[in-house]
């Protein structure tokens, strides 16, 4: 069994980091979903990137929509976007940024590119026992409804689930979309908005996942 302490849409939250520590150390794994910035946010950048930097748990990291070229340099080294890792025969692979959105942020994508950057991570798992897809983007129709009661997700990534059987999709971008729902056989948890106090706390195993969404 492998615990995930799961956190999405920081900004300018990073000092709730203090305040989740305990979960930190009771975690073998931090996954972070996207969306630490925009940048010009942050009038202390070297004091939030010392924070994730002092994490002492295995991190894994998709960038958000908000996340441009120097917060992407930043989560390199964390960072499974079109890419992969595998963690106790666990497989975890990654999308990040948006689809595309009416505030034109800095980083969106077509339906057709997160699906392409989603099969390339996915051909190198697609063989392990347990499948996590970390995408910034919920699926569509599933922990994704806004405040303008419309459903704001990606339909590549909930397809993507749908046709790969899916174990576990971690997400964020909604922030009043947090919360655990099923699609099919995955299991999606949207972690909330860090910066409001909200993570994930995931158990995963062979006979699934078990997620609650709490907040500090």
């Amino acid at each position: 069994m492998l615990k995930i302490c799961a956190i999405s849409d920081i900004h300018r939250g990073y000092k709730n980091f203090y305040c989740l520590q305990p979960e930190i150390e009771s975690s073998d794994i931090v996954v972070i979903a996207g969306d630490i910035g925009p940048l010009k946010w942050y009038t202390r950048w070297d004091a939030y990137k010392d924070t994730i930097a002092r994490i002492n748990k295995p991190v894994l990291a998709v960038h958000g929509n908000w996340d441009g070229s120097k917060i992407q340099q930043f989560l390199a080294p964390y960072s499974i976007h079109a890419g992969f890792a595998i963690v106790d025969d666990i497989g975890f692979f990654g999308v990040g940024g948006s689809i595309k959105t009416p505030l034109h942020t800095p980083v969106e994508y077509t339906e057709d590119e997160i699906y392409t950057f989603l099969s390339k991570g996915f051909e190198h798992i697609k063989n392990q026992p347990i499948k996590v897809l970390i995408s910034h983007n919920p699926p569509k129709n599933v922990c994704d409804r806004t405040i303008f009661k419309t459903n704001a997700g990606s339909t590549a990534v909930a397809k993507f689930c749908v046709e790969n059987n899916i174990d576990l999709c971690i997400c964020g971008h909604i922030h009043e979309a947090h919360g655990v729902a099923q699609l099919g056989n995955t299991t999606v948890v949207n972690a909330g908005t860090f910066k409001s106090g909200y993570y994930a706390s995931i158990l995963v195993a062979l006979n699934g996942a078990r997620a609650t969404v709490k907040r500090l």
